[in-house]
């Protein structure tokens, strides 16, 4: 009498997860072209029909793991800004671990935001994962305050990945070593600190002539303070 397969016997207390599990350690072994369900089924030790349970197809396979790694870069986003000195450091520290969870993890990087998955929209849980990691910008551009006023926070959130975004672009394409041969870290910090000093003097400048009764940045307005004492 034969013994029964391994994957016949094997029984699994969460298959999803299980399955996410095995499709990211795939991803990151052999891309996007060595993953489908059946090797995922495959690497998890479950028949070759059993992901279908949960996953209709192969794109609904790639949309959870895609999903999976929007929940692991908001994650990492909020744990930088929440340990920055102040809320401006915090904005460059959420820009520098973007670019670092691209460098770690660049197949996954190129999956969640490549054409990999045709229909994006067709996954709701997709959807609102990516939406938590700009949620996670906009609040740090916002608590950042580089201008009064909310109506410049969307252009100042959008630069800000622009910014972040392209760095990473570079890396995960080997691009960036031709331009600059810097540890990965090092430039973006470089890159997330220019953009930071650059939006913080146009927001001083913008304050200067937006007359008397605007808010200004609290050194500027003890600067004036002490000009006033001595004109009067």
């Amino acid at each position: 009498m034969s013994t029964p397969s391994k994957q016949r016997s094997y029984h699994h207390g969460d298959l999803r997860q299980a399955l996410v599990r095995s499709a990211l350690e795939i991803l990151s072994e052999a891309g996007v072209a060595g993953l489908s369900l059946r090797a995922a089924a495959r690497r998890a030790q479950v028949s070759a029909m059993a992901p279908y349970r949960h996953f209709a197809d192969k794109e609904a396979l790639l949309a959870a793991v895609a999903e999976y790694g929007f929940r692991e870069l908001a994650a990492r986003l909020t744990v930088a800004n929440a340990a920055a000195a102040d809320p401006r450091a915090g904005l460059g520290a959420l820009g520098v671990a973007y670019v670092l969870f691209a460098r770690e993890q660049p197949s996954l990087f190129k999956l969640m935001f490549g054409p990999m998955i045709e229909q994006k929209s067709g996954h709701p849980d997709l959807d609102e994962a990516g939406g938590a990691c700009f949620d996670a910008l906009r609040q740090a551009v916002a608590a950042a305050k580089f201008f009064d006023g909310d109506s410049d926070a969307g252009d100042v959130a959008l630069a800000c990945w622009s910014l972040v975004h392209g760095l990473s672009a570079l890396i995960v394409d080997g691009r960036l070593a031709e331009y600059d041969p810097g540890p990965a870290e090092a430039v973006a910090m470089r890159l997330t600190r220019l953009l930071s000093d650059s939006l913080a003097a146009l927001g001083d400048k913008k304050s200067d002539g937006a007359g008397p009764n605007s808010q200004q940045h609290p050194a500027r307005r003890a600067r004036s303070a002490k000009i006033n004492s001595i004109a009067d």
